[in-house]
């Protein structure tokens, strides 16, 4: 009996009696790699993509890689880790004499480092001869291995790697290493030498290395379900158990929904998908050349052009052409996703095949389980059975659990609804990056209002763009307001992955379509940039005028003469703080003080919802005259990101442009009559949209406090007192904001670079503080990127990072904290500040900052903290809040998160 039978691998926490307790190391080692077989199965896109790429066939990529995936856990042979697990009475590897395990620094992922390196020179360059220079070989087969041994999520540390050699004994070495002598001549891998002693060869792999790394940690996880993997402590030959495992691969792959993928139905038309006519955007969507090959789309259009259909459109008919198998539609927010979600459920089924087992859609953000559909699309898929009439949205929405189980596999469904966030750590190197981007690979990415990204947003998004390209995929972005210099970043970012010499873009007119690709027109030339100025819908092409308020004062005289002529007012504001003192004055000057609603990011989630739900039902399309009438709304920029609210009138701070055109977006957003009652298809009959900025006096040549003087936290907000003063000034000559006319007009009036020419010498010094910090933005962002050219390696990035680590896809430079609300129910027991059968925790739960708020707060005595979290596990990393033993800071559903007046 080869010695390698006397190692357990997988083993049961407490026996049960049923079946074995513990599964024989090499069985779970073909396990993972009977998985692999099949995820790159050489029918698979992906598969024939690699290999194409590598330059050999997909059946000779297939078996190598299956080969090491099956040493991903030699690790697993040192004396160290075995001693963790002795059942009684079996015989199994007695341990002698090493260091005890140590899952921190020295874990069975990084053990396997040390049996590599001895296998690598006793077997390769002895028993096998393999010929050929052992050093240049030796840099391919490293790559293979870093794959490999990294399928915990994150590559191991090959630092001082002498030093493992503590953990393993001789006995280790010589069971693992007749393993690998068994394996190979199972699997019987065929080593291409020639390219193996290539350099580039290896530069090569290591472009690969990300994606096969990808599918080592998903044949792991589904290896190791020991509910289809049973327990096997019997010994058996590897032959025997292969086929076993080979057999057991397909079921257990079956489960999960990952071997099935959807047909694509033909694309046919708008009018025939949406039913009804397309829009001028639209009608590009459906009739501009797509094929294959990688290509990126901006689409820039106003507020109701059909941006998400024609994207929808597009990626409908890139995936008919080839060059996709699903997508993943990314948004700004959790509540926009939400919305999103809800839209795709109801469409996608259009796009894909529903054959057997509709195709999965994942809803892809942290707080997904409280979504109430996607939870209907899950439970639809544990029961199939299920019956839904056919008016039911969840008839529509399928997803497997398996697939819904975590955000790590929500990129693996073949279609996805989420935070641009999720698909932004696909560059990250944090634990699991791997399985993201393999997750983005063959999709196209749609990614909704790019222009909201900062320049630490901007410098990921490059970065995933020239990833994408290099796995063959498509991105389409949208946008309302992106300024010149935005897009021309986007185009230069393809251009560059592509190789091809950079074209700027020329044209400066609004709506646009812009088309980038790398597909050969003839001969050695490449058509690269495609431009396409639009029209827009008569009935989208509006215009609100601008007019300006200079005092707080006036700004609540304006708000409650509209409420005594019964319109709806919505006040934006650029702080919370700013929000509250606007709230208490309107407030206290109304009939019926129930009448003005507060909307701002210091409410826990419950509230958040509920004021949501309270402003659609007066705000929202649905809403009557009468429910409208006399309604005001105080908010902060929460309000512009996330609700389809319609105002009669709307006050906004002085904010940047883009911003501004975007608050300006919820003011007559929905046609209405002269009562105020929604009427579709009609000409507006209120009196024209009147936006009023509450904006500093105007001063041609304006002090360097023009701004902080009387707008203290609007400038520690926004940092660039000039460039409000330049949209302030384009704003005045114009008069009004008409879409989409003047759009670029007043986006290039601030961020142009003929703009900066003409900032004021005041106000200069501060935009030069403004473009620094900036500039220290992006290369925080730049640094913390992924090197792909290193490969899957711990070299690749400056540190690798664990889930709950700060690393984060956007700039923040106030540290915030997520503060779990609590109270004490009627018998003296701590409980979450909303009652929740399922989710009280994530309910109670406010975003605070540290140092302002957080860290000031009183704190629960450790014991009693420590206990409750015991209670509620959810709440492990959240700090914990008790608020009726806070003499400081009070909450209160209708104004949030407070600081106490002083008495």
């Amino acid at each position: 009996m080869p010695a390698y039978f006397r190692y357990w691998g997988k083993a049961k926490k407490e026996p049960d009696g049923q079946g074995a307790d513990y599964h024989l190391l090499p069985y779970h080692c073909l396990d993972v790699a009977a998985v692999g077989q099949l995820l790159l199965s050489a029918e698979r896109p992906l598969a024939r993509d690699l290999a194409d790429f590598l330059e050999v066939e997909p059946q000779q990529l297939k078996a190598l890689f299956v080969f090491f995936l099956a040493l991903h856990d030699l690790g697993k042979f040192a004396s160290a880790f075995q001693a963790l697990y002795q059942p009684e009475g079996t015989p199994l590897y007695r341990v002698q004499r090493c260091k005890p395990y140590d899952g921190k620094n020295y874990r069975h992922d990084r053990l396997g480092l040390c049996f590599w390196e001895l296998i690598e020179d006793e077997n390769f360059f002895g028993v096998f001869e393999f010929s050929g220079s052992p050093r240049k070989t030796k840099r391919s087969l490293r790559v293979l291995m870093n794959v490999v041994l990294g399928h915990h999520g994150s590559p191991i540390n090959l630092n001082e790697s002498r030093s493992i050699k503590s953990f393993a004994e001789t006995d280790n070495l010589q069971a693992a290493s007749q393993f690998f002598r068994d394996v190979w001549q199972l699997i019987q891998p065929e080593f291409p030498l020639d390219k193996f002693l290539s350099k580039e060869w290896c530069d090569q792999l290591k472009q690969v290395s990300w994606q096969l790394a990808g599918l080592a940690v998903l044949a792991d996880w589904v290896g190791s379900d020991n509910s289809h993997f049973h327990f096997y402590s019997d010994v058996m030959s590897l032959d025997d158990y292969w086929a076993i495992a080979q057999k057991t691969a397909n079921s257990a792959l079956a489960a999960t929904d990952l071997n099935n993928t959807p047909a694509i139905k033909p694309f046919v038309s708008v009018k025939h998908h949406y039913g009804f006519e397309p829009t001028p955007l639209q009608r590009w969507a459906e009739t501009i050349e797509v094929d294959a090959s990688p290509q990126l789309f901006i689409l820039e259009d106003v507020t109701g052009a059909g941006k998400t259909e024609a994207a929808l459109v597009l990626t409908h008919r890139l995936m008919a052409a080839g060059a996709a198998d699903g997508f993943y539609f990314g948004l700004p927010t959790m509540a926009t996703s939400n919305a999103m979600f809800q839209r795709i459920a109801q469409h996608y089924l259009q796009m894909l095949s529903a054959e057997g087992a509709k195709p999965s859609i994942v809803l892809a953000h942290g707080a997904r389980e409280m979504n109430d559909l996607f939870r209907e699309a899950v439970l639809s898929a544990e029961n199939p059975d299920s019956q839904y009439d056919a008016t039911d949205a969840t008839a529509t929405a399928q997803c497997n659990q398996w697939l819904a189980d975590s955000r790590k596999k929500a990129l693996l469904a073949p279609v996805g609804v989420g935070t641009i966030d999720q698909a932004l750590l696909a560059v990250l190197p944090r634990k699991h990056q791997s399985l993201r981007l393999l997750g983005l690979n063959r999709k196209v990415l749609i990614f909704d209002e790019v222009h909201a990204a900062d320049e630490f947003m901007f410098e990921l998004l490059e970065s995933l763009l020239k990833m994408h390209f290099h796995q063959g995929g498509s991105v389409v972005l949208l946008t309302a307001t992106l300024s010149y210099k935005q897009r021309s970043r986007l185009v230069a970012a393809w251009q560059s992955a592509a190789g091809l010499t950079p074209q700027l873009p020329a044209n400066r007119q609004f709506p646009l379509a812009t088309q980038v690709s790398a597909t050969k027109a003839s001969g050695d030339t490449y058509h690269s940039l495609l431009e396409q100025a639009l029209q827009s819908r008569t009935d989208v092409s509006r215009k609100v005028n601008v007019g300006f308020c200079h005092t707080f004062d006036q700004c609540v005289k304006q708000v409650l003469s509209a409420v005594a002529q019964a319109r709806c007012v919505v006040w934006i504001r650029n702080s919370v703080d700013d929000a509250l003192q606007a709230f208490q004055a309107v407030q206290s000057e109304m009939e019926n003080p129930d009448d003005c609603l507060l909307f701002h990011s210091r409410f826990v989630l419950h509230d958040r919802k509920h004021i949501e739900e309270k402003v659609l039902a007066v705000l929202g399309k649905a809403s009557s005259a009468a429910e409208r009438a006399g309604k005001v709304l105080i908010a902060t920029q929460v309000f512009q990101e996330s609700l389809d609210a319609d105002a009669d009138l709307m006050i906004s701070d002085i904010c940047p442009i883009d911003d501004l055109i975007q608050r300006a977006g919820r003011l007559h957003r929905h046609t209405r009559d002269a009562g105020g009652s929604y009427q579709q298809g009609i000409q507006d009959q209120r009196p024209e949209p009147l936006l009023m900025v509450h904006a500093p006096e105007w001063q041609e040549q304006p002090k360097s406090d023009w701004l902080s003087k009387h707008f203290r936290n609007t400038q520690y907000v926004y940092r660039s007192p000039a460039r409000l003063w330049l949209g302030m000034r384009e704003l005045r000559t114009l008069g009004c904001i008409q879409m989409p006319d003047n759009a670029r007009q007043l986006i290039e009036a601030v961020y142009s670079d003929e703009a900066y020419e003409q900032v004021p010498p005041a106000l200069q010094h501060q935009e030069n503080n403004l473009i620094g910090e900036e500039r220290s933005k992006a290369a925080k962002a730049n640094s913390q990127l992924i090197n792909w050219q290193d490969g899957y390696c711990d070299q690749s990035a400056i540190a690798w990072h664990d889930d709950d680590s700060d690393i984060s896809t956007r700039y923040s430079d106030i540290e915030t904290v997520e503060v779990l609300v609590l109270r004490r129910d009627e018998n003296g027991q701590l409980q979450p500040l909303v009652d929740d059968p399922q989710f009280a925790v994530q309910l109670s739960t406010v975003k605070l900052s540290k140092n302002k708020y957080a860290d000031k707060l009183q704190r629960l005595p450790e014991q009693e903290e420590e206990l409750f979290k015991a209670r509620y596990r959810k709440a492990k990393y959240l700090q914990c809040w008790l608020l009726e033993a806070d003499c400081r800071f009070a909450y209160e559903a209708a104004v949030g998160f407070v600081e106490k007046s002083p008495r």
